[in-house]
């Protein structure tokens, strides 16, 4: 096994798709970082409305209020650390979508190749060579999550630092954002090698499953709102969009609440690790039970 993992992170390295997509992270990254500050800075900073003093005292008094409502929030320490995880889990979105498509080629690549039946004449236990190339993709998947959360954490203390600010890095539900992002960026890994297996064409994975990451996650999002709205109006509705991989890790790593109605962090990584092992157990099946050639 150990030498089957070293043979997947040879190919990987001696490629030149890891590191374009990783620069692709990076880029990602770093907008997402800029927009969860500008957002941030005015969710802890509201600009409030101050009325004129010909303004009716109704309407004053309505508008004077809500101004409080705004400050007051904007104080809570709750807001700070939603306001935090969101900075330091920057270009996740993205991020996992390229770790999906770096494990799908992962898979792909020896058919592209042709290095398929060699791989498999190597190693006849095809199960060894899956399970390596799940232990391969997670591992490269760990890697860009280290190198973005690093540097999302050292950017993302001194903005906070600017703001007159906590890093709030001792706090736990930070600490288990971050801990949850990792286990997002594994699962997704895996999603992408069991993608790999089962379109064994490297065009179609990445187009499939880049068209099902972003189109397919926004079309569930618009379903079970207009489900909500139109047909079944309970709030079940909107908790049961967990189910969606992609809104499962973002549920993950959001502090508090990701939207309304959603459910709590631990619900969106049984989810998301189920579809991961899922599609782990499902790919080495397939696998051991598909011709290679």
């Amino acid at each position: 096994m150990s030498n089957a993992i070293r043979s997947e992170l040879l190919k990987i390295w001696t490629t030149k798709t890891w590191w374009l997509l990783g620069l692709g992270s990076l880029g990602m990254t770093a907008l997402a970082f800029l927009q969860h500050a500008v957002e941030g800075h005015y969710e802890m900073h509201p600009q409030v409305f101050q009325p004129p003093a010909d303004m009716p005292a109704d309407q004053r008094a309505e508008i004077e209020a809500d101004n409080a409502r705004q400050l007051a929030q904007a104080q809570l320490f709750s807001t700070l650390l939603r306001v935090a995880a969101n900075v330091y889990t920057s270009g996740q979105f993205f991020g996992v979508m390229f770790v999906m498509l770096l494990g799908a080629m992962i898979v792909t690549n020896e058919f592209f190749h042709q290095t398929a039946t060699a791989t498999f004449l190597a190693t006849p236990h095809r199960t060894t060579v899956i399970v390596a190339k799940l232990i391969a993709s997670v591992f490269m998947a760990a890697l860009f999550w280290l190198v973005t959360t690093g540097l999302n954490l050292i950017a993302g203390a001194i903005w906070l630092s600017s703001e007159s600010k906590s890093n709030v890095l001792g706090e736990w539900p930070i600490q288990r954002t971050i801990l949850l992002n990792l286990a997002a960026y594994a699962a997704w890994a895996v999603l992408g090698v069991g993608l790999g297996v089962l379109l064994r064409s490297q065009i179609a994975s990445v187009v499939v499953g880049t068209a099902l990451y972003l189109i397919g996650t926004l079309a569930a999002f618009i379903v079970f709102n207009l489900i909500h709205e139109y047909l079944i109006k309970k709030d079940w509705v909107l908790t049961s969009q967990v189910i969606v991989p992609a809104i499962a890790s973002q549920i993950m790593i959001t502090t508090g609440r990701a939207f309304e109605h959603a459910p709590a962090q631990w619900v969106g990584a049984v989810v998301l690790v189920g579809y991961g092992v899922l599609f782990g157990v499902v790919g080495t099946l397939i696998t051991r039970k598909r011709d290679i050639s």
